[in-house]
C-alpha cells in the first residue's frame, strides 16, 4: 500500500491560474519509458490548501527508475491596455509531498508540528540597512521580540519547546540564545508567538555585519524535523531595503496621463552620508513590453512628501541580471549627499508599466508614494517595492592594491551559489585562489570566470588573481 500524498493551493501570493489552465501530476512508466498523467486540477482563485492521496500500485510504476513530476499548463494574461503587466503567470503552491508505504486512503493526518511562516527582520523599520547607520540608532531601531508562527498538524494535543539563537556569521560565533519555554498546542491550532528579545546586534567590524537568526521547536521524535526550524539572515551591508528580496508581483504606473507621473520611496539617513547607487529589481515581461526609458531621481523631503530634486539621471531603461531576484545597480555619476529623510525612485517619460518587483510579504505602503497630475499620494497597494539605495560606505573594498595590478571585479557580491569574475583580458592565462579570512588556502582555478561557491560556509573570503605573476586581491561575501 504505497501512496503519494501532497497539499496544493492555487495563486498563493502570486497570479491566479485561469480555468483553462491546470496543475498536473505524472508518474514515469519504466517499461514504457513514458510519463503517465495520474491527476490534474483546473485553475482556480485563491483558497486554502487541499490534500490529495494518489495510490502507486501498478506494476509499471513499482520498478527501479520510478519517478514523478508536477507541472502546470499556463496562459499569458491578456492586457492589451498595459502589455508591460503581462508576466508572472499561474502560480501554484505545493506542500507535504510524501511518498510512503504501509498507508491507506484515510491516512491523511501529517502528525507534525511545523513552523508555518518565515522569520522577518528584527529591525523595526527595515529589512536591511547600512551597518554604520544602524550603529547610530541601534537602541531605537532594534526590535524587542522575535515573532514565530507554528501549527499543530496533528489530531492530538502536542507539547513544543521554543528556542531561539542569533549567530554572528563573520565571527562564526553564537551571539545570543535563549528558550521561550514549553507550550501545549491543540489539534490543528496555529500559534503566533512573540518571544521577548533583550538584545541588540553588535559586531567588531566597521563596514558591514551579518547575523543568522534561528527559531526552532523541540518536538517528538517522529516529527519531520525539517519543519521545526526557520532561519533568517539579517544583513547590514551598504544599502537600505524594505523588501525580502523576492518578487511576488510587480509595481508601476500606467494609463492616460502617467507619462508625467513619478514613484518615490522614503528612506532616512541617520548620519550624514551620500547615495552612490540605486539598485532595482525589474520583473521580466512578455516580449520585453515593460522596457521604456525613465529618469532615475532622488528627492529631498518636504513635510512628508518628496520635495526638490536632488539628483536626476535621464534616459535610463530597465536592466536585468541573469539570475532570479538579482538587482541591477545604477551607479550615480556623483555621490548625492543625504542627511535625514530622502526619497529615491523614478519619473516616467511614457505611459508604459515598468513592472518593478513588488514583495507582497512586507507592507510598506506608507513609505511608497506616486505622483499624479502634480500631486503626491500614498500607494494603494500593500507591499514593498524592490528598490534599494546604496550609500557611500562601500562593502568589501579591495584588500590589496598593487601598482600595475589589473582592474577586475567579482559579482554578484554578496553571493549565494556562484560568483563571476570579470578580467580585463580573459584571453591571457590567469589563476584564481580562494582563502578564508585566516589566510588558509581553500581552492584554485585557472581561466575560469564562473565559480561555484555553494559548498562554502557563509562568511567573508579573499580571492587572489594571478595574472602573469602580478597578484591582487578582492573580498567577497558568501551568504546562505
Amino acid at each position: 500500500s504505497l501512496y503519494l500524498s501532497f497539499y496544493y493551493q492555487p495563486q498563493g501570493n502570486g497570479d491566479r491560474p485561469q480555468e483553462q489552465d491546470s496543475l498536473v501530476l505524472q508518474f514515469f512508466s519504466v517499461p514504457d519509458t513514458a510519463w503517465i498523467t495520474m491527476w490534474n486540477v483546473p485553475g482556480d482563485t485563491l483558497r486554502g490548501f487541499r490534500q490529495v492521496m494518489v495510490p502507486v500500485k501498478e506494476d509499471r510504476f513499482l520498478q527501479k527508475g520510478f519517478r514523478f513530476r508536477f507541472y502546470n499548463y499556463a496562459s499569458m494574461t491578456t492586457d492589451n491596455y498595459s502589455p508591460g503587466m503581462v508576466t508572472n503567470c499561474d502560480h501554484w503552491n505545493l506542500d507535504y509531498i510524501t511518498l510512503e508505504r504501509n498507508r491507506f486512503l484515510a491516512d491523511t493526518v501529517p502528525h507534525d508540528v511545523a513552523i508555518t511562516a518565515p522569520l522577518k527582520s528584527l529591525l523595526l523599520n527595515y529589512e536591511s540597512m547600512p551597518w554604520k547607520q544602524f550603529r547610530e540608532v541601534f537602541l531605537s531601531e532594534m526590535g524587542s521580540f522575535i515573532p514565530v508562527q507554528y501549527t499543530n498538524n496533528d489530531s492530538i494535543v502536542r507539547q513544543n519547546t521554543r528556542n531561539f539563537e542569533i549567530r554572528d556569521v563573520y565571527l562564526d560565533a553564537l551571539a545570543h540564545s535563549y528558550s521561550g519555554g514549553a507550550f501545549n498546542s491543540d489539534p490543528w491550532e496555529t500559534i503566533n508567538y512573540q518571544s521577548v528579545l533583550i538584545y541588540t546586534y553588535n559586531s567588531p567590524f566597521d563596514d558591514s555585519a551579518l547575523f543568522e537568526v534561528k527559531a526552532y521547536l523541540l518536538t517528538d521524535d517522529f516529527d519531520r524535523k525539517i519543519n521545526d526550524t526557520v532561519v533568517y539572515t539579517q544583513a547590514f551591508y551598504d544599502y537600505f531595503s524594505y523588501d525580502d528580496g523576492t518578487a511576488e508581483g510587480g509595481y508601476g504606473l500606467n494609463g492616460q496621463g502617467t507619462s508625467n507621473g513619478a514613484v518615490a520611496y522614503r528612506f532616512e539617513s541617520h548620519t550624514p552620508d551620500s547615495v552612490k547607487a540605486i539598485r532595482f529589481y525589474f520583473n521580466r515581461s512578455f516580449r520585453d513590453a515593460s522596457i521604456a526609458y525613465f529618469n532615475l531621481t532622488i528627492w529631498s523631503d518636504n513635510d512628508g512628501v518628496p520635495g526638490s530634486v536632488l539628483y536626476s539621471q535621464e534616459s535610463i531603461k530597465p536592466e536585468f541580471e541573469d539570475s532570479l531576484n538579482y538587482y541591477y545597480e545604477y551607479k550615480l555619476d556623483t555621490g548625492v549627499p543625504v542627511d535625514g529623510v530622502f526619497y529615491v525612485g523614478w519619473e516616467q517619460t511614457s505611459e508604459v508599466f515598468l513592472n518593478v518587483g513588488f514583495d507582497l510579504n512586507r507592507n510598506k505602503r506608507t513609505r511608497l508614494l506616486y505622483r499624479e497630475n502634480g500631486t503626491w499620494y500614498f500607494s494603494k497597494f500593500q507591499g514593498a517595492l524592490m528598490v534599494r539605495p546604496a550609500l557611500e560606505s562601500r562593502l568589501l573594498t579591495p584588500v590589496q592594491t598593487i601598482a600595475g595590478a589589473p582592474e577586475w571585479t567579482i559579482y554578484p557580491n554578496p553571493a549565494t551559489d556562484q560568483i563571476r569574475v570579470h578580467v580585463p583580458d580573459p584571453l591571457r592565462v590567469f589563476k584564481l585562489h580562494i582563502y578564508n579570512m585566516q589566510g588558509r588556502f581553500i581552492q584554485s582555478f585557472q581561466n575560469r570566470e564562473t565559480i561555484d561557491i555553494s559548498g562554502l560556509p557563509a562568511g567573508i573570503y579573499i580571492m587572489e588573481l594571478d595574472l602573469n605573476g602580478i597578484q591582487s586581491r578582492r573580498k567577497f561575501l558568501k551568504i546562505q
